[in-house]
């Protein structure tokens, strides 16, 4: 038996080819592929770049010797892998690590977008925390307009005050049943104020790790 993580991630390595933008998700799924992916090169002498979905993960692949580029210098991202916080066959949860605009932005870009979770985070009815990225001035009105979900601040744990996005915002957390996941991210991506919200609906596969290997939902 071996870690289902490292299941999910090793059956995206597969869809990666020689020549290909490749962006690189958050979270400790995605930290997997990227491992992965790293003794991929060097074994196969692959010619590839990454585009990155939070700071955290740009440091780790510099660390790691692996091609980091900027957005602004590519035409395309050809495959991007990331994880998710809970899944279900038609929509995704995202946000617990905080990254999620830039991994919105990132994911939803790519050619092909493949989603790494363990069967844990397998549901059949998407609920639970829908992570918002909102700007400090909008908060209070954020807050306001959405206080039927009790949303909160998320705060630091290893700083004073709330947690700051790698883009300077709060982020805001707030439990809720998503009936209609499309009409919900819409909705939350209207509210002016709301830079980004965690409901992803846009993705072309989502890779289901186990003990012993890995299968598609």
């Amino acid at each position: 038996m071996t870690d289902p993580k490292a299941n999910a991630a090793k059956a995206a390595l597969e869809y990666v080819k020689d020549g290909m933008c490749i962006g690189l998700g958050s979270g400790s799924t995605a930290r997997e592929f990227l491992k992965l992916l790293v003794q991929k090169v060097k074994d196969e002498k692959l010619n590839v770049c990454c585009v990155t979905t939070s700071l955290d993960t740009r440091m780790l692949a510099i660390e790691n010797k692996l091609w980091v580029v900027e957005p602004d210098t590519i035409s395309d991202i050809d495959l991007a892998v990331d994880g998710a916080d809970t899944v279900t066959k038609d929509a995704l949860l995202k946000g617990g690590g905080g990254a999620l605009t830039r991994e919105k932005i990132i994911d939803y870009d790519a050619k092909k977008f493949i989603v790494l979770v363990d069967e844990g985070k397998v549901r059949k009815r998407l609920e639970g925390n829908v992570a918002l990225e909102v700007l400090p001035f909008a908060a209070p009105f954020v807050l306001r307009e959405l206080k039927q979900y009790k949303p909160v601040i998320r705060i630091a744990q290893r700083k004073l005050g709330p947690v700051i996005s790698d883009n300077g915002c709060y982020i805001v957390d707030m439990d809720m049943r998503v009936d209609d996941p499309k009409k919900t991210e819409a909705w939350l991506k209207s509210m002016p104020g709301i830079v980004e919200n965690g409901i992803f609906t846009k993705f072309d596969k989502i890779i289901v790790g186990s003990e012993t290997g890995s299968r598609i939902l």
